[in-house]
């Protein structure tokens, strides 16, 4: 269905009070359509009319008017900003549609998330995406695959050797 159709139908089904087939709708359009930043403005304002403050702040993070209290509680629901950034369900950096506020306030998640993740932030056609630094980082990584690979090939000759004993 067009995106115009689907909206109407939203549209419809809000005037007759049916909200959940409306927060369906409009989660569809979102999914099909996530860097819209329309949608995801009247998602926000569907999540605030129903009390959801969280699910309010998630949708209105990119909005230039969302609430300090919707950000708040989001911010608090996931606390890691690699999570946060995730849960946003962006494809494509969104910067340069947003406004000062909210181009700050994404800037800021996306600084945050690369701090505490593996690397700066990049972009790919599937979303954000970490790009790994340094050895040294990967290092820990390394030597537990290491170390697996030695107890399982000591596993495999210690069985071998109790079966060859046993017959």
């Amino acid at each position: 269905m067009a995106k115009d159709h689907v909206l109407a139908k939203v549209e419809t089904d809000l005037r007759r009070g049916h909200v959940h087939p409306a927060m369906q709708r409009l989660a569809s359009l979102t999914a099909a359509y996530p860097d819209d930043l329309e949608l995801r403005a009247q998602r926000a304002a569907l999540y605030r009319q129903v009390g959801n403050v969280v699910e309010a702040g998630r949708w209105g993070f990119l909005d230039e008017d969302a609430a300090v209290e919707e950000i708040g509680a989001f911010e608090r629901a996931h606390p890691g900003a690699w999570r946060r950034l995730l849960v946003l369900k962006v494809n494509a950096d969104p910067t340069d549609k947003l406004g000062p506020v909210a181009r700050a306030r994404f800037g800021r998640l996306v600084e945050q998330a690369g701090q505490e993740g593996q690397g700066p932030v990049t972009w790919t056609e599937a979303g954000p995406r970490q790009v790994p630094g340094a050895w040294s980082e990967a290092l820990p990584c390394l030597v537990a695959t290491v170390i697996g690979l030695i107890v399982l090939t000591l596993t495999v000759l210690g069985l071998v050797t109790v079966i060859r004993w046993a017959l």
